[in-house]
């Protein structure tokens, strides 16, 4: 017996290619996927039903510009990158791809190849890491939740390890928060951002929910990740019946206070962006 529905305002995210006025661009999303994913399978493990809807669509741009930075290589340049997502991960290996496919040490671009694997490659979280698994990188920070603990985390070791005035690169989106470059910039880390994705409304959202609500009479939970999800979603969602008696739950405290901000009343805050966070923090809440 199911312990509830819960109600995920995400995608179950992919990728494949699309052509734009002859520039390539990837779009993330693809629902004719069918495969499990992961918050789908850690709440299963403890009896609760997945709802999947997508609030929000993400694009990829600047591949080419981040190849070339690649295949440069970073030498005095870079002391190291950061991805705070999953999706600035998939951009990166976008570009990856398209510089080092088939790329052996002692090739043609052999040489920066290996010189990007020994940078510091900071990440928010295991889930960030985990996708950037296939690059073999020297990824840091995966006990990191957070921006602002991996902008301290990424402040100690260059205190540490004394790296070179050259900055990082921040391969971020067009919606990301201040809070880690200004943290960073305080402690005289320097950045070199570089936009990898956008974001953008889901265009069918409301008829999407008008649809999962008539067929899923009880739904038990909603699960916020972003607040540019909470700005798309928001309005649909609070003119439902049962809105008045659904549980809120989010990933990460930004997205909390957000929807705090708004007046929202939050039950559930899981404290990593993880299915086992999310899903621990659900079943072990009580009213």
């Amino acid at each position: 017996m199911s312990k509830g529905t819960v109600l995920l305002l995400k995608d179950k995210a992919s990728f494949e290619p699309i052509k734009i006025h002859q520039s390539t661009t990837y779009d993330i999303n693809d629902s004719t996927q069918q495969f499990s994913d992961e918050y789908e399978i850690k709440l299963a493990t403890l009896s609760y039903t997945s709802i999947f809807l997508p609030v929000l669509s993400h694009v990829f741009v600047n591949v080419e510009e981040l190849s070339k930075i690649l295949t440069h290589g970073p030498e005095k340049k870079y002391w190291g990158f950061i991805a705070t997502s999953q999706k600035a991960v998939k951009g990166l290996k976008l570009a990856w791809n398209n510089s080092f496919n088939d790329v052996t040490e002692a090739g043609s671009f052999g040489r920066e190849k290996t010189l990007w694997k020994s940078l510091p490659f900071f990440v928010v979280g295991k889930a960030t890491a985990k996708a950037a698994d296939d690059l073999n990188l020297n990824t840091l920070g995966l006990k990191s939740g957070n921006s602002e603990s991996l902008a301290e985390y990424i402040i100690q070791f260059h205190g540490e390890s004394n790296p070179t005035a050259l900055p990082l690169l921040f391969l971020t989106g067009d919606k990301r928060l201040d809070k880690l470059p200004t943290r960073l910039s305080e402690a005289g880390i320097k950045l070199e951002e570089l936009l990898v994705y956008e974001t953008r409304p889901y265009g069918n959202f409301s008829t999407e929910l008008e649809n999962i609500v008539k067929k899923n009479r009880q739904i038990d939970w909603i699960v916020f990740f972003s607040p540019s999800g909470v700005d798309v979603a928001l309005e649909n969602l609070m003119k439902l019946d049962l809105w008045k008696t659904v549980k809120i739950a989010c990933i990460g405290k930004t997205t909390g206070d957000y929807l705090e901000k708004n007046g929202i009343k939050v039950h559930v805050i899981s404290p990593r962006p993880e299915p086992e966070s999310l899903t621990c923090s659900i079943n072990e809440y009580t009213p």
